[in-house]
């Protein structure tokens, strides 16, 4: 084999490294950004409000109803979720925030059902009269035990403060766990489902 051979061969195989490298790169940067929020344009297209950075909400163990432990996880179909996070006390405002994202929800038509609703109830215990509110109006929505302590604690780990949790009307979770957004009382039924379209453009 020539010097030159030997060179173009080494060459080759340089390039060859590099372009298998390339993708491997791109993900760990993408990750990297997602984790830390660090090169998060300051300017996005979403109307929700980020959490940066995401945080694992099992890392707080919710419980269903029945003490079994509840996994966020990705499965087929897709699944978003709508997070209320409250106290087993539901007031007019805390009521109004289910009747929200319900119709919010039902708005979405085809994609609704890539959207589930949950309530992680954070203190107290729902009582017969809230239970049967939600069986009438919001009958699908997924009621987990949860601590408030907890709860706080994930969320203080992110760009969310407690001074936001009086404007907060829900979270939004990703189908791997991640509370990533919330949207206040000054959010739309629109901007929801403005997020909500772009996020599921792709799950058809």
């Amino acid at each position: 084999m020539s010097e030159h051979t030997a060179v173009e061969t080494h060459q080759g195989k340089y390039l060859l490294l590099t372009l298998m490298l390339i993708p491997i790169l791109v993900v760990l940067a993408a990750t990297f950004v997602f984790y830390t929020g660090i090169g998060v344009p300051k300017e996005t297209h979403n109307k929700g409000v980020l959490i940066t950075p995401p945080q694992q909400i099992n890392d707080i163990h919710p419980v269903a109803a029945n003490g079994a432990p509840f996994v966020f996880e990705r499965k087929n179909p897709v699944m978003w979720t709508f997070l209320t996070a409250h106290r087993a006390t539901c007031g007019d405002d805390c009521r109004q925030r289910f009747w929200v994202n319900r119709q919010t929800r039902t708005a979405l038509g085809k994609y609704r059902e890539h959207i589930r609703r949950v309530w992680l109830v954070t203190e107290g215990r729902l009582d017969s009269e809230t239970e049967q509110w939600l069986k009438k109006e919001h009958e699908d929505v997924i009621v987990l035990q949860s601590d408030d302590a907890q709860w706080k604690k994930l969320l203080s780990q992110s760009s969310y403060r407690s001074v936001d949790e009086s404007q907060t009307n829900f979270f939004l979770v990703d189908p791997r766990g991640f509370v990533m957004m919330y949207y206040t009382a000054q959010n739309t039924y629109k901007d929801v489902m403005a997020d909500m379209k772009f996020l599921l453009k792709d799950v058809e």
